[in-house]
């Protein structure tokens, strides 16, 4: 024992007859000359371990085996005694974590995110076949098509919020599912396996504190980041409305800006910019939040901030024309709506931010009190740092039943994923509707293979995966404020079909997304919150 701790160590300092390999590389039957595996506690800049899915591929076989261990094949007998040693006494496995499922056992599907997508998919996903592990830095999904409202108190911020546990009870219940709130930071797809870091504040025995989990099936949903044109001072100084917790940063702002605007010795001028809310982006997420804001001054703010109503301003910016997918018809009416609520529409492409003024590209200075950016969505640098092939627009890439083709076992969906090239597909939009379509079709596909005895690795190659997936789109809704909607029924831009907008409009458009909410639950607090607002005003109290 001495012995194999002496030479163990020597081995360690001098290289052995390796070179500079190390002993662990040893251990696993691959030198030096083969295969280079980097370091896990160490996982190099900004914690990033994609790289382990550009590893070179190797027989596993040989050495390894989903979870079982075989006898290894050393090229030198001395360097066979000492890994045994190594092995019973002192190897302590780097990232705790769960590993390979074993014969016998329900196959692992492991699902990065929490968006529209990957609920979609929990929901549906048969815990009677699979055992499941979620991954994601928020327990939720978000109704986003609803945030905008509670930015203003239109709506609670828990009526748009629900909990992963509840889409899908096995997180909850089963003894062999998980959810885990961390963020993946790499994945192999050679060993099938991920790497994530718990998100924590300093609570766990390390910081950050990393883990990997071991997967038969990876689903990943992991989203996309806001578009900010690499333009300076965007992440600094504006807001994002992606998340619930960027809805209630700018509520409280918004509460702020107007409170801090009474005090005494404020100039007019500071009034102005203080109260002057400007919305970058003239999609539907902007012209939604332009009108609820619009809806809260006309009839909120004036009544409870009468010192300063005078001086608050909303002005929505787009660089073409804003709901450019919806019909032209629609598009005008959206304009005069809003430019009758006293939303102000700019022309113009932003150089520059700076924390109280934006700069455009002529020249012209635009001073604010709130910002808030909503100019679409990009693949987020997570998806960026994948080696994995790419669809046009850098998202992962995927064929026509969104599997990702150069992987085993690795799925995408929903706003991180696009089809690719040779699929002869286009890109889909980042649309709710989209990632839901392509959830409901993934967890029909799962649940089908998994039933034939395809959920483990490897295991699908001989399971005919049915037909691929084709997206129909069913329309376009956006409010405007004052109960006013839009709705486009036409399944292209190019289509024909029904297009309407005003009071009924807006009578379809809550009672879609009404419908739409997952849980009963979160339907009611929707419907008793707009009765509240209507009859008593928004919540204007502003906490925290």
């Amino acid at each position: 024992m001495a012995l194999a701790r002496f030479a163990r160590n020597s081995w360690t300092r001098s290289g052995g007859p390796f070179g500079n390999s190390r002993i662990e590389d040893v251990f696993y039957g691959v030198s030096s000359r083969q295969c280079c595996l980097p370091s896990l506690e160490n996982p190099g800049e900004n914690n990033n371990l994609s790289y382990f899915s550009s590893i070179k591929k190797v027989n596993h076989m040989t050495f390894w085996s989903r979870g079982i261990r075989v006898t290894p094949h050393y090229e030198f007998p001395s360097a066979e005694m000492i890994a045994e040693e190594y092995d019973a006494e002192y190897v302590e496995p780097r990232y705790p974590g769960l590993e390979a499922t074993k014969p016998g056992e329900k196959p692992r599907v492991v699902v990065l995110g929490t968006g529209w997508a990957a609920c979609r998919f929990l929901k549906g996903l048969d815990n009677k076949i699979f055992d499941i592990v979620c991954i994601s830095p928020r327990n939720h999904m978000v109704f986003t098509p609803l945030l905008a409202s509670t930015c203003v108190g239109t709506l609670e911020f828990r009526s748009v919020a629900e909990p992963v546990s509840q889409i899908q009870t096995a997180l909850a219940k089963d003894p062999n599912s998980y959810f885990y709130l961390a963020s993946c930071i790499g994945i192999d797809t050679n060993k099938h396996e991920v790497y994530c870091e718990t998100v924590s504040n300093g609570g766990l025995p390390r910081d950050p504190y990393q883990f990997k989990v071991a997967y038969d099936k990876l689903v990943i949903a992991a989203g996309a980041e806001p578009l900010t044109f690499g333009i300076k001072g965007v992440y600094e100084h504006a807001y994002f409305l992606r998340e619930v917790s960027h809805a209630q940063e700018i509520r409280k702002k918004i509460l702020l800006n107007l409170m801090l605007s009474e005090n005494p010795g404020i100039s007019e001028e500071e009034k102005k910019r203080l109260l002057h809310c400007v919305v970058i982006g003239g999609g539907p997420t902007g012209v939604e939040f332009s009108g609820e804001l619009s809806d809260f001054i006309m009839k909120d703010v004036r009544d409870r901030y009468a010192h300063v109503k005078d001086y608050v301003q909303v002005t929505l910016i787009e660089a073409n024309e804003i709901l450019s997918s919806f019909d032209v018809g629609l598009r005008q009416y959206a304009t005069n709506h809003l430019n009758k609520s006293g939303v102000c529409l700019m022309g113009g492409v932003v150089k520059e931010v700076h924390p109280k003024k934006i700069v455009l590209n002529d020249g012209t200075d635009v001073p604010y009190g709130l910002l808030v950016w909503s100019t679409g969505v990009g693949p987020s640098k997570f998806v960026k740092s994948l080696n994995l092939p790419k669809s046009p627009g850098g998202r992962i890439g995927v064929d026509q039943w969104l599997r990702v083709p150069s992987v085993e076992d690795v799925f995408a969906l929903g706003d991180c994923a696009g089809f690719l090239e040779q699929t002869g597909k286009p890109v889909l939009p980042a649309l709710a509707q989209v990632a839901e379509r392509e959830g409901k079709f993934l967890v029909k596909l799962f649940n089908r293979i998994g039933k034939e005895n395809g959920g483990k690795a490897f295991s699908v190659k001989d399971i005919p995966l049915g037909e691929p997936f084709v997206y129909t789109h069913l329309g376009s809704m956006a409010s405007v404020g004052r109960y006013k909607a839009l709705v486009d029924l036409r399944q292209s831009k190019d289509a024909k079909g029904i297009s309407m907008a005003g009071f009924l409009s807006w009578l379809i458009w809550r009672s879609a997304y009404l419908t739409r909410v997952v849980s009963w639950r979160n339907r009611f607090y929707v419907a008793v919150n707009w009765a509240t607002t209507l009859v008593f005003g928004r919540d204007n109290s502003r906490i925290g």
